[in-house]
Parts: structure tokens; sequence; C-alpha cells
């Protein structure tokens, strides 16, 4: 909810009939100006505060959330009264794991039933719900697909792509009814065709943010932690270099693997996230270079997309991280209007715009390569003019060598190179204190 005082009493005595033993209400206010929180306290088990923005606040919610199934209502839209008895009956969490109501509005006249039942139509055809509709899903799934991708809209229709990967959903016959506010102040065919115009260019790649602007034309803009990237040509300090964010695909236990003893499976995930939204906001307002991430698996845009465009991700390519970085930066420096490619890690917060750019004009000065060590011995920063699969050949990768491995390479190959001032990055557990140090603080929980 955001400022809802004018309803926030009547949504939630409708829904006081649901507090019992099995099942708990927990509220999350994206920052509300008004009386909402005071209203709204004692008619709920808890209230939770978070960063405005429909995903962010639903993964507050599911976060702390104790049940088996999770349930995502907007504030208005009116569950049946029988709705507890109908999930159990949908086998949700036992034969079922995620599904949706069928939506109507409390406006029932004959245009907004037509077009209730076409998004009741095309949700079922394409297993893809809207937030009106009221998602529900397994708690344990929920968790393992990392909950809601943090988009500045189109959540709904991002975490509908990945549970539907998961399996068939289950659509509850019975209708929820939502407000039709929007529609009736903005008008019908205005809406239907600008929620259209929204679809198409999110499926074609816009990034969230700047449709959220869009949508929320009087809202914040600031939604999450990502910044809307600006690759406008010709606007860059160094518009002929190419800077590749490498990013591993955010799957739980699969990363930060050595951090999990300390920080468990879905405290290492949180921290990894948390850090590759923070490079790419770096990367997205100083407006140093042109930008792309290489994520390291398909399937993992949802994520991505929060903090990129569509256009901008890649797929790294290769059997091991140096054939990786070989193929990216052999396929960026053909681009004609590429002369030299930076690479980076998504796991060292301690980048800032003046070492990036320490490392460009060590490449336009006429190093051939320049390497930006970590403490651990590997570096947090590559860069180079021309491709050179050699360089990245009889290192092992992973080990505490690769830096000295890579140095190795760099004089037999007789190429010039600069090395910068080491950073340190986050690895071991004793890495994590530094995390503190940070300004500004790295946002991120280990829940």
């Amino acid at each position: 909810m955001l400022n809802e005082q004018s309803g926030i009493v009547e949504r939630l005595n409708a829904l006081q009939h649901f507090r019992n033993e099995t099942c708990e209400i927990l509220l999350v206010d994206g920052g509300s100006t008004d009386a909402t929180v005071e209203l709204a306290t004692p008619l709920v088990d808890r209230l939770l505060s978070s960063a405005p923005g429909r995903a962010v606040q639903m993964n507050k919610g599911a976060a702390a959330a104790r049940g088996a199934v999770l349930l995502f209502l907007h504030i208005d839209t009116v569950l049946p009264k029988n709705a507890q008895q109908l999930l159990s009956a949908s086998g949700v969490g036992d034969r079922s794991q995620w599904g949706w109501f069928k939506l109507k509005f409390t406006n029932n006249g004959f245009v907004f039933r037509i077009i209730s039942s076409s998004m009741n139509v095309r949700a079922a055809l394409t297993r893809v719900c809207t937030g009106d509709q009221t998602l529900f899903v397994a708690r344990e799934l929920f968790h393992e697909i990392n909950g809601f991708p943090e988009l500045a809209l189109m959540e709904d229709v991002a975490i509908s792509k990945i549970l539907r990967r998961t399996g068939k959903p289950t659509i509850v016959s019975a209708f929820v009814a939502t407000s039709p506010r929007r529609w009736e102040k903005n008008g019908i065919l205005k809406t239907i065709l600008f929620m259209w115009h929204l679809r198409l260019l999110y499926f074609f790649g816009a990034n969230p943010a700047g449709l959220a602007r869009r949508y929320y034309p009087d809202a914040l803009s600031g939604v999450g932690d990502s910044a809307e990237p600006r690759q406008s040509a010709g606007t860059y300090r160094y518009p002929h270099v190419k800077i590749l964010l490498f990013a591993k695909a955010p799957v739980a236990g699969e990363v930060k693997t050595r951090l999990q003893p300390e920080l468990g499976k879905q405290g290492s995930l949180q921290l990894h996230l948390a850090m590759t939204r923070r490079v790419a906001a770096l990367l997205g307002s100083q407006e140093l270079a042109p930008w792309e991430l290489w994520a390291s698996a398909k399937g993992s845009e949802e994520f991505f997309l929060s903090i990129c465009n569509k256009k901008e991700i890649k797929i790294q390519q290769g059997a091991d991280l140096g054939q990786k970085m070989a193929y990216a930066s052999a396929l960026s420096l053909a681009e004609a209007s590429v002369k030299s490619v930076l690479i980076i890690g998504s796991d060292c917060p301690s980048y800032d715009a003046e070492y990036l750019a320490g490392a460009i004009e060590a490449l336009q000065r006429g190093s051939d390569v320049v390497l930006g060590p970590a403490e651990d011995g590997g570096y947090v920063l590559i860069g180079m003019n021309a491709p050179n699969n050699a360089l990245f050949q009889g290192v092992e990768w992973g080990s505490d060598r690769v830096l000295q491995q890579t140095q190795a390479n760099i004089r037999r190959l007789g190429l010039c190179a600069s090395t910068l001032q080491p950073l340190w990055d986050v690895d071991r557990p004793e890495d994590l204190q530094r995390l503190e140090q940070l300004d500004p603080p790295l946002r991120w929980s280990r829940a």
C-alpha cells in the first residue's frame, strides 16, 4: 500500500475473518505520508515498512511471512470470503504450486465485464497473470525462484514467466474484485491502448524503470535500487570504449559459495544481487562508456532487466572463465566503434568512476593491457585494446594465482601492461566487515 487512508480501514475490515491460527495478514507500506499506517496498524498481524515499488514491497512481506502459501493482495482488490477454503481445495503447496483467481471489476458495467473476461482468457492462454488477479504461490517455491524480480513495473509478468517454467498454474474459478479507478479516471479506451503499449515496449526490451515513470507520472521515480541506464550515443566520456560487466546468474546455492557457511544460500544470493545492482548503478549513472551485462546463463534475464535494457544483456560463451572473457572481448572489439574494452566483475563493490576512468586512460596512453588486482590474488578488472585468446590460457581460475599467471602470459606475449592499485572484492567471510564502510552503504539483507 501507499497513501490509502481513504479506504484502508474498509479494505482491512473485510479481511479480519481471515486472521486465525493458519492465516496471517502482513501489510507492507511503501512510505505513506498520510494517516494510512496509523489506521492500518491495529488491523493487521504485522505492518512492515519498505522502499516504494510493488516488487520490493511484496518481497519484503514474503521474507517476513511464516505461512506455507503466500498470497499477494493489492490493497484495492477484494478477496472472496471463502478464499482460504478455495486455496486449500486447490492443493496449493501440495498438488499445485502456484496460480491466481479470476478477475472482475467492482464496477459491473458491460464494458468492464468485457475487459475482465478478456484479461481472464489471456491469462489462462499465456499462463501470465496480472497483479490484480492475486497471485498465490507455495512459499518454498517462491524463495527457490528468488521472489519477484525487482522491476519498477511488469513484475507480475516477469514472475509469471519464471513460475510457468516450474509447472502449470491453478486458476481458482472464484472471482476477486478490483477497483477500475485508473480506467475511470483516464478513460477506458485510452487505458487499454496505454497498457498494451507498455506491454509491447517491455516485450521488445524497454527498461521497466522507464515504463514505471510513464505508469506513475506523479509518483517518485526511484523504485528499487536500480538506476535506469542512459545509453545514448554521444553522451559518454569515453564513447569508443565498452565496459563488460560479468555476473553470475542469480541462483541460490550457486553464487558466493565460499560465503555460504557464513550467510547461507539465501543470504549469499541477496549479497550477490545487491552487489550486482550497485555496480550496474555506477555504470548507468556515471556515463563513462557504453556497457553490457554478460550473464553466466540463460533464464536469468528477469532480474537483469531491473538494471539494464534487454539489448544490453549477453550470455557468456565458453568452458571456463578465460574462454568466456576471450569470447566477449573479441566480439566487442569486432564492433567498428569499439577501440578498447574493460571487463569487470559484479563482486567488487569498491569500484568507483575514478578507478574505471584510470583504467581507460591507461589503455589510451598506449598500454596493451590494464589489470586491476584483487587483494586475494585475482583481479577485479582487465582491459585491452585488441583481442588476445592467449592472454587467458593456462590460468587456474578461482585460485590465488590468477593475477600471477595472467601477468606471466603478458610477459610471454610481449605486451605492454599497466597495473592499477589493488581493490578488495567480496569472497571471504572477513570481506563482509568492509561492506559497512562503503559510501553509500550497500543495501542488502542476510535473510
